[in-house]
């Protein structure tokens, strides 16, 4: 039986992380989509690597005997996921604040927030040698081996994620391209901010315990930018842009799976193949209107 043929197969022994890749791959550009209408692509650097500290705190947790959490390997993916969660949105809402007060570089933050974040990262893991094995595995985008039980929740919340984001599509965009015509309209700016940034931070830690800092990053920004040259309105980007990291996720776990090889780079050589092709195809076929 061929490789593809034993992914697609029901009982193909890896199908958590078959299925946990695609769906990150579907959703994440979701959330990019934003990041890229707003011009905050530095954000897509530095809340993955933000998401990645928050874990390495909770193993950092675990490896000092901190039993909040009862229940062997499942509690302790329970705890690292409410660490990457509770840092990013912590990190989200800062940023937001300062960005309210205009002082200073945006920028400039976002760089001392990743530099900050990377340096964190790597002494909780010092601190706990037991968590190294972990956070190689999460830098390389291997997913961690959970129940039944909590990969059908993360694909729940996922899905969830991936609803909010075309139910509320219209109040996003608009607080996010014109806020002075939302107030008008009676829209709270200030809620349908922390509902997007909310959902940008679930999805970010999720992503981040399934494939990795980097992977999240690409899957972030490139598919937006796949999409925008051929999409027409927010609908179709949201579409495009989540079909082209559906598959470069499925492209990159074949790979992966084919030759041996660690999944996150896969997936992102995948998505810089696709960006190629895309941007190659914007000089050969014609525009309407040119």
């Amino acid at each position: 039986m061929s490789p593809l043929l034993r992914m697609l197969s029901p009982d193909f022994l890896l199908h958590h992380a078959l299925y946990g890749s695609v769906v990150v791959g579907f959703v994440c550009p979701l959330v990019g989509v934003y990041f890229v209408l707003r011009r905050l692509v530095f954000w897509g650097v530095a809340l993955p690597q933000v998401s990645a500290a928050g874990i390495a705190f909770a193993f950092m947790l675990q490896g000092f005997g901190l039993t909040v959490l009862a229940g062997g390997e499942s509690a302790e993916r329970h705890l690292a996921i409410l660490g990457a969660v509770v840092f990013t949105v912590a990190a989200i809402a800062a940023l937001t604040w300062m960005e309210q007060r205009g002082q200073g570089s945006s920028e400039g933050r976002v760089g001392a927030l990743y530099a900050l974040s990377s340096a964190a990262a790597i002494l909780f893991v010092a601190w706990n040698a037991q968590g190294e094995t972990e956070m190689l595995s999460l830098l390389k985008g291997e997913i961690v081996t959970i129940s039944e039980s909590d990969f059908h929740a993360m694909l729940d919340i996922l899905l969830g994620v991936c609803a909010a984001m075309f139910l509320f599509q219209r109040e996003f965009l608009l607080v996010s391209y014109d806020r002075d015509m939302a107030v008008t309209l009676g829209r709270s700016v200030a809620f349908w901010d922390g509902l997007l940034y909310l959902l940008v931070g679930v999805t970010i830690s999720l992503g981040v315990m399934t494939v990795g800092p980097l992977v999240i990053f690409g899957l972030l920004v490139v598919p937006p930018m796949i999409a925008l040259p051929w999409a027409k309105g927010i609908r179709g980007l949201s579409l495009l842009a989540s079909a082209a990291g559906g598959v470069s996720a499925f492209s990159g776990f074949y790979l992966s799976y084919r030759f041996d090889l660690p999944l996150g780079p896969l997936i992102v050589v995948a998505l810089s193949a696709l960006y190629g092709l895309a941007s190659v195809a914007r000089f050969l076929v014609p525009r309407r209107g040119r």
